[in-house]
């Protein structure tokens, strides 16, 4: 995880077995695994999965258009399976975009990309033409419909989510209709730009790129209190702000980035993916270890810089498993609600060592985006997958409501039709547009019937 980036590894493991924790369990019990066969489809965590009647993968749109004809019951599309909630899974037609990818046509500053394109593919070939995404998440394996469709998100108070960037796009409807939207379409194009895949199947997005930059990231750690401090009275001041909270440990990592004229790229990141399942096995089996491994991690976390190309500084590989609930909460509101969550999670003894990631992330006017008509400040509380996530989501859920969160549609939540429609705005407007595009409901699977039906 890219928390994890700048440890002294040797310094932190000699320290660790100092303290007794690595020996204190069978290496058998730390490496166990679940032996579960994997299903048909499944997501990245496993907490998701699916048998459908029909897993198709249409290369081109006559194919697809054909798939959507001929299919009976629910239809509904996946992209790199990074969605925790349960926005993809049926038994009747599953459909997958990845022979759909690539870079359909450039004009300037406008590309489009076929629908199914991962994001690190756009985002490196577009760097090798000279151009940039405005703004990246540090996850970079999403299909880019499906990325938009939950209005995936970076960081920066002035930069909006991969949603509020679209300026075109073509969606496949449930009869096989295609609509070429932009934003002269009104709340047909504003609907589609972050719709869960409510509305038909999105074939191609067009984004306006900027000229290709560079970013040199900074992370360092700090007490909790002063980290909390410290980004909220300078998070006008970086083009990108961030912090990782370990509430039981009191302590953070912070990063910054900022747009670098330093043409020299910093080695490659180390490869702490396998540190980070050790720390968090022992966690999982060893609770009471939690706050010390927290306090611990951050001393050995070195103060550092990473300069390279745009893309490569915001895209981190994760192989840790883990499931996650976001929110996003008034700007203004972030810092409150964080500390609220932390005193929560301290009191009642939660065991959870993945930390809290808080980034602010600026409006737009996409109907179902967290962000609609409001700057935001998501806090992302995760749990290693091979835990159960309930004690620790179960409490800081109400706070996340408390402050008037909105939560992140491909992440775990348990809010129905009735809170959704008092927390986004635009709901009836967006529900206007998904009964005229799909008056049958045929891409409604039972978590988006419990969202729209």
């Amino acid at each position: 995880m890219a928390l994890l980036n700048s440890i002294d590894r040797r310094g932190f493991l000699k320290a660790l077995g100092s303290a007794g924790a690595v020996g204190a369990l069978a290496p058998g019990q730390l490496l166990a695994e679940s032996g579960e066969t994997a299903a048909a489809w499944q997501n990245w965590s496993g907490n998701q999965k699916a048998n459908p009647n029909q897993l198709l993968f249409p290369r081109q749109e006559s194919e697809l258009r054909q798939a959507i004809v001929d299919s009976v019951g629910t239809l509904r599309a996946f992209g790199g399976s990074h969605s925790f909630s349960g926005v993809v899974p049926t038994d009747d037609t599953l459909i997958s975009l990845e022979a759909m990818a690539g870079l359909r046509q450039q004009q300037g500053e406008l590309f489009t990309w076929g629908g199914g394109t991962r994001l690190a593919m756009a985002s490196a070939q577009a760097h090798g033409q000279g151009f940039s995404f405005l703004n990246e998440p540090d996850i970079n394996l999403q299909s880019l419909a499906g990325a938009i469709a939950t209005s995936t998100h970076g960081t920066g108070t002035k930069l909006t989510s991969l949603s509020g960037q679209v300026e075109a796009l073509t969606l496949m409807l449930p009869d096989g209709e295609s609509l070429k939207l932009d934003r002269n379409d009104g709340d047909r194009f504003l609907a589609a730009c972050c719709s869960v895949g409510a509305l038909g199947i999105v074939t191609d997005i067009t984004f306006r790129h900027q000229p290709a930059y560079r970013l040199k990231e900074h992370t360092w750690t700090l007490p909790l209190r002063e980290a909390m401090d410290f980004v909220e009275k300078e998070k006008d001041n970086f083009r990108h702000i961030e912090f990782f909270a370990f509430p039981l440990g009191e302590q953070a990592i912070v990063k910054t980035m900022e747009i670098t004229d330093d043409p020299h790229d910093s080695a490659p990141r180390a490869d702490d993916n396998d540190l980070l399942e050790t720390i968090c096995k022992i966690a999982m089996h060893a609770g009471w270890l939690t706050p010390s491994l927290q306090k611990l991690v951050t001393l050995f976390v070195e103060d550092s810089t990473f300069t390279a190309p745009s893309h490569v500084v915001y895209g981190n590989r994760r192989t840790v498993r883990f499931n996650e609930m976001e929110y996003t909460v008034p700007a203004d509101d972030g810092m409150a609600c964080l500390e609220e969550i932390c005193e929560t999670l301290r009191k009642e003894d939660i065991n959870v060592f993945f930390p809290i990631e808080f980034r602010y992330v600026g409006r737009d006017d996409r109907l179902l985006s967290m962000f609609h008509e409001r700057d935001g400040a998501s806090l992302s509380i995760h749990q290693y997958f091979a835990q159960d996530h309930e004690p620790v989501f179960k409490p800081v859920e109400p706070i996340l409501r408390k402050y008037r969160g909105r939560p992140h549609w491909g992440k775990l939540h348990n809010l129905g039709r009735q809170e959704l429609a008092e927390l986004y705005p635009a709901f009836d407007r967006f529900q206007a547009v998904r009964r005229e595009l799909d008056p049958q409901g045929r891409m409604l699977n039972p978590h988006l019937m419990q969202l729209f039906a």
